[in-house]
């Protein structure tokens, strides 16, 4: 048997049947090889997605945070001066806050309830340096979730091959 016979019936015609078969098995092909390309594709994209996802909230929440731990200028009970101040380190304070506030959402639960409880407990009084109980506890559980996701991202960042 060869090809001939496969494509042509007894009668010499082209058998469509065999025609139809073929084809279908070589659209299949193709069509399951374009499928497994675009898994690929939609794997890798997903992939630096998450990346940009990790290092967004890196950069714009949990590194400003980290870094500012001990600072008693940023974390102090009372605000620093007044909001519509010209003095460039009362503005530095409100931006601070205000980027915290606008970035919470890319950071997990427990990091998004400890700011909004750090948050609940500062006081709006200018320069209020007291330290009460509910305020010191609001603060240590901040400090224990910034670190904690610090880390977390840290060890996600270095799996993915990107330093932070």
């Amino acid at each position: 048997m060869n090809i001939a016979d496969v494509f042509l019936n007894s009668n010499g015609q082209l058998n469509w049947d065999a025609i139809s078969t073929i084809s279908n098995i070589i659209l299949a092909t193709f069509l399951v090889i374009i499928t497994l390309w675009n898994v690929i594709q939609v794997k890798k994209q997903t992939g630096f997605m998450k990346i940009d996802r990790l290092a967004k909230e890196m950069d714009k929440l949990v590194a400003p945070l980290h870094s500012k731990i001990g600072d008693n200028f940023i974390f102090q009970k009372g605000v620093q001066g007044y909001i519509d101040s010209t003095r460039p380190r009362d503005q530095r304070y409100f931006r601070f806050w205000d980027e915290i506030k606008q970035n919470k959402y890319l950071g997990p639960d427990y990091l998004r309830s400890a700011i909004d409880n750090y948050l609940r407990n500062k006081s709006d009084k200018v320069g209020d340096r007291t330290q009460d109980t509910s305020y010191e506890k609001a603060e240590d559980e901040l400090f224990k979730a910034v670190n904690k996701r610090y880390s977390e991202l840290e060890d996600e960042l270095s799996v993915l091959g990107i330093k932070s």
